[in-house]
């Protein structure tokens, strides 16, 4: 009985699927108007009018400050940055839930630094989704050295949905596109 009624469903969804389709050498439909509509009170509709490259004059780009309330993003102390990875810890357990693991090193020119993920990560919709991480970078209190100084960094976040990249941003840079994640379970 299950063989008949799967053969008579592909049967009815081949013959729907002709339904909708005209078949060769058809003529085609009439047009809805035999003649162009009335123009009404206004005459035929005009082809918009673009500059010609004759009469374009380029604008030159001026940089507009922050409007007030917004502060600018932060200037980003790392001078370099290194062994970036991500990945996503999906792991059975009790309470278990998927999180995102992101660990790197960053380089200042200075000791003395203070750095660390911030907690919040921001996702952007699409196909793959698309995960934004920030890591904050506090200027020494005391006395420093003129010296390099590398920090490892690492932090993991719960994770709603897999994510195809993240994107590692300080300040106004961008330090990493993590493109290769891998998923444990």
């Amino acid at each position: 009985m299950f063989e008949n009624s799967k053969r008579s469903l592909t049967v009815s969804l081949a013959l729907l699927a002709l339904a909708g389709c005209a078949p060769y050498g058809a003529p085609r439909p009439q047009e809805p108007y035999a003649a162009p509509p009335d123009q009404g009170p206004y005459g035929a509709p005009q082809a918009p009018s673009y500059p010609t490259p004759e009469t374009y004059t380029p604008q030159p780009y001026t940089p507009q400050p922050y409007p007030p309330g917004h502060p600018a993003p932060p200037e980003c102390p790392v001078t370099a940055s290194r062994e970036w990875s991500a990945w996503i810890n999906a792991m059975p357990g009790p309470n278990s839930r998927p999180s995102l693991i992101v660990t790197g090193k960053v380089v200042t020119a200075t000791s003395g630094y203070q750095v660390a993920f911030d907690q919040r990560m921001q996702i952007r919709r699409g196909q793959p989704p698309q995960a934004f991480v920030t890591l904050f970078v506090a200027p020494p209190t005391g006395p420093t050295n003129q010296v390099t100084s590398t920090y490892l960094v690492r932090w993991d976040w719960p994770l709603p949905e897999p994510v195809g990249s993240v994107v590692v941003r300080c300040g106004d840079k961008t330090l990493a596109e993590i493109t290769n994640i891998q998923t444990a379970f």
